[in-house]
């Protein structure tokens, strides 16, 4: 079936968040190869935006170029989440720390309202919204900060940030416990507490590790 086409935006962008979406849920797999041809026959778009799509998604590490020949959803390991971590916590309690300082009466109302999406997103066990909520909730402290240097380094980690979250919020209790950790999180901010924000957010980070290390292995 093929999408349909937006001319507000160009067939690169298009066939960009056709196949991002199909990553970041799964319908393309770690390790799966892409071909071109295969994705110009479902979009009813030519190769050459297809090409450049592919490119861009390379840039982010969410494709690779598999050693057996074509173009593969790239297979993070351990190593790549350690990596990813690392970042993570050098920047984010950074960021809830800003955001505590800087956050404004009408921010307050908009990330209360996101918290409380959340909550009802988690007592309905909405995995899938839970996720996308999640994702808003991180970028959204991130905004708040106030930093647009911090901001630009962690959208660049955006995608791979994103899969890595995908990853630990399947693993079972950890919904629960992610939901109450952004609970706090967001209270804090609310009320300008930053140390405690910035505390909070490296307790969240830590945990999601330890979650994620008790589940996997390269």
């Amino acid at each position: 079936m093929f999408i349909e086409i937006d001319s507000s935006q160009t067939l690169q962008n298009q066939v960009y968040g056709y196949l991002h979406g199909k990553i970041m849920n799964g319908e393309l797999a770690p390790g799966e190869r892409i071909v071109e041809q295969r994705i110009s026959q479902e979009t009813g778009i030519s190769r050459s935006p297809i090409r450049e799509a592919i490119r861009r998604l390379g840039s982010e590490g969410l494709v690779a170029v598999s050693p057996r020949g074509g173009v593969r959803v790239y297979r993070a390991t351990s190593s790549d989440y350690k990596h990813l971590y690392e970042c993570r916590l050098s920047l984010e309690p950074t960021a809830a720390h800003l955001a505590a300082l800087r956050i404004n009466n009408t921010q307050q109302v908009q990330l209360a309202d996101l918290i409380e999406a959340m909550n009802l997103a988690a007592e309905k066990r909405e995995i899938e919204q839970l996720k996308r909520l999640s994702s808003s909730f991180h970028r959204m402290i991130l905004d708040l900060s106030g930093n647009p240097y911090l901001a630009k380094m962690m959208h660049q980690l955006n995608s791979l940030i994103t899969l890595y979250r995908n990853a630990v919020l399947n693993i079972p209790n950890r919904l629960e416990d992610g939901a109450r950790e952004h609970n706090s999180i967001g209270l804090a901010i609310c009320n300008k507490e930053a140390e405690r924000a910035e505390e909070l957010m490296r307790e969240h980070i830590n945990k999601d590790y330890q979650f994620f290390l008790s589940k996997h292995t390269d």
